[in-house]
């Protein structure tokens, strides 16, 4: 059966007909932009789960004559995320399978309704494939499955963020596939990364501190609010010998996050680190991690975000560039990953839940342009002028080479961290 992976420039609801596209090589793969209506949930809906997508089911047909009719062939468009590596060699890996007969099956863990994509003939997983949720159906009419789309824009963000496969996040794109008489279905695609354990496996003593800084570096410049053990891969190094029960072996493990569709939230928000209190979050970062960070160009980088992902919210834009200027702040000052992710985490009493050091810091900049500024900071309040000044404002109040937590918490030596 043959497939076709084309270019899309322009998505609208899945339920639109009417609009065909070329068949395209993987080599000849136009711009994608993602051009659709920004029809978003009021909130994240992360305990979804859906044991079957019709959209997806694809087996294979028998042989055509008029295999090549565009209105015959499946085809698997890119739809954003095109000019990223690897992306292009993951597409031709999918259509192939698909090509191939082969069947998506849920994922056994996770709450989304992630689907696993097997290669027909190597009987090899390629890819897991998150369908978006359709946003053109009622509630009484939708069974409730599928992503929504904010949180599969966010796993195609995180994999473009990840500048030269830093955090190891494996190759992501926002697709679209279209077979006849069916409904056209957007997902996001990622590569499957093979893996022994996750993370709540195994005891963190073993993990590469390389691997557990690089993880965290990309959660904090995307203030991840769900980085639990289970959404962390475990590696083996190919030469590490390591047993079934991973006790033979003294090579450190290296690390794969997946699942980001809870980063980038549109409002500064308590992150959950499950690294904080790893031993290997308390070193200090190698000078290769301290370049990596120091290259960041977190407005460049937003820029990116606009053109790759149109859909993509400014405030979850702004939460980027506000975390990775704190991010280079404090790493120049001094701060281990630990305490970096220390002060953006809030701090509990018996009364009430506090400001976090970071979300302090921000209120501070917020009050010097908007006295009426409510408790919890949310940047899509502020005007283009107003979230101008109020980054002039942020990078005022971290000046490099301070003691940012001391400077943070007005000098409360209780809460100072030391910078030896």
């Amino acid at each position: 059966m043959a497939i076709a992976v084309g270019h899309c420039h322009d998505l609208k609801p899945p339920a639109v007909r009417g609009r065909h596209y070329r068949p395209y090589s993987v080599t000849q793969l136009d711009r994608s932009l993602l051009e659709r209506d920004n029809q978003e949930r009021n909130a994240l809906s992360p305990q979804r789960r859906c044991l079957s997508s019709p959209c997806f089911t694809t087996v294979a047909e028998p042989a055509s004559d008029d295999a090549h009719d565009d209105k015959k062939m499946p085809r698997v468009e890119i739809v954003a995320g095109r000019h990223a590596r690897g992306v292009h060699e993951l597409i031709a890996e999918a259509a192939g399978a698909i090509a191939s007969g082969t069947r998506l099956v849920p994922a056994q863990s996770g709450l989304g309704g992630a689907l696993l994509l097997k290669d027909g003939r190597s009987g090899e997983h390629v890819a897991v494939i998150k369908p978006l949720d359709d946003a053109t159906s009622s509630p009484s009419t939708n069974g409730g499955g599928g992503y929504e789309s904010k949180a599969v824009l966010r796993e195609v963000a995180a994999y473009l963020l990840d500048h030269d496969g830093f955090a190891s996040v494996a190759p992501t794109a926002l697709i679209k596939i279209s077979r006849p008489e069916m409904e056209t279905t957007v997902a996001s695609i990622q590569r499957f990364v093979a893996h022994h354990y996750d993370a709540g496996e195994l005891g963190p003593s073993r993990f590469s501190v390389t691997s557990v800084h690089r993880v965290g570096i990309l959660d904090v410049r995307l203030l991840n609010i769900d980085r639990h053990a289970g959404n962390i891969l475990v590696k083996n190094p190919p030469t590490s010998g390591c047993a079934v029960d991973g006790s033979t072996s003294a090579a450190p493990l290296e690390l794969v996050p997946i699942d980001h569709g809870l980063c980038l939230p549109e409002k500064l928000d308590d992150p959950y680190f499950e690294w904080l209190h790893w031993p290997q979050s308390s070193r200090p970062f190698s000078g290769a991690e301290l370049d990596y960070i120091a290259s960041l160009d977190p407005f460049k980088d937003a820029e990116m975000l606009r053109e790759e992902l149109p859909s993509l919210t400014e405030p979850a834009i702004r939460i980027l560039t506000v975390c990775t200027v704190f991010l280079q702040r404090a790493a120049a000052a001094g701060l281990c990953l630990a305490d970096i992710g220390d002060m953006m985490t809030r701090e509990f009493s018996s009364a009430e839940e506090g400001l976090s050091a970071l979300e302090a810091l921000c209120k501070k900049a917020v009050d010097s342009i908007d006295t009426q500024s409510p408790k919890r900071v949310s940047f899509g309040v502020l005007g283009g002028e107003e979230w101008v000044a109020f980054m002039e404002k942020f990078e005022q109040l971290l000046p490099p080479g301070v003691n940012v937590y001391a400077y943070v918490c007005g000098g409360d030596l209780t809460k100072e961290r030391s910078l030896a």
